[in-house]
């Protein structure tokens, strides 16, 4: 994958607020960011019994079957929760999104297409994947 800094096209550099916050059960958690270099981004919360870790990250790659530039943009919550004794193993919870768009196309119609499946994916439809539902 090409980094997005190699493709010739103007972008906006534009960033996420800091913190950010995600809602998790219906409880707010509040994140900092601790890292931002081009890109990409991390943010993190860390609490005495487990800690959340947000990134962000957007790259660029060339579909050689149709020889057009794909912009590929990744969000992903991690959760880790510290094992207490006489536990030794982190339990690790995680969720990730990709959102692809070809460059070019417009960004509102592919945004329909992720607002989409993130409406799908109810608590219940969660549940029954999680379950190994198909």
């Amino acid at each position: 994958m090409l980094p997005l800094s190699q493709i010739s096209k103007k972008v906006s550099n534009s960033m996420f607020t800091d913190p950010i916050v995600v809602a998790v059960n219906a409880v707010n958690k509040s994140l900092v960011r601790i890292n931002q270099d081009g890109y990409s981004s991390e943010y993190l919360l860390k609490n005495s019994l487990d800690e959340y870790r947000f990134t962000i990250k957007n790259t660029s790659y060339t579909d050689k079957k149709r020889s057009v530039l794909i912009d590929r943009h990744t969000v992903q919550l991690t959760q880790t929760i510290y094992p207490v004794a006489p536990a030794t193993l982190s339990t690790i919870r995680k969720t990730y999104m990709v959102i692809e768009n070809q460059q070019g196309d417009t960004i509102a119609d592919s945004g329909y297409i992720a607002r989409a499946v993130c409406d799908y994916l109810t608590t219940a439809r969660i549940v029954q994947l999680t379950n190994f539902e198909s």
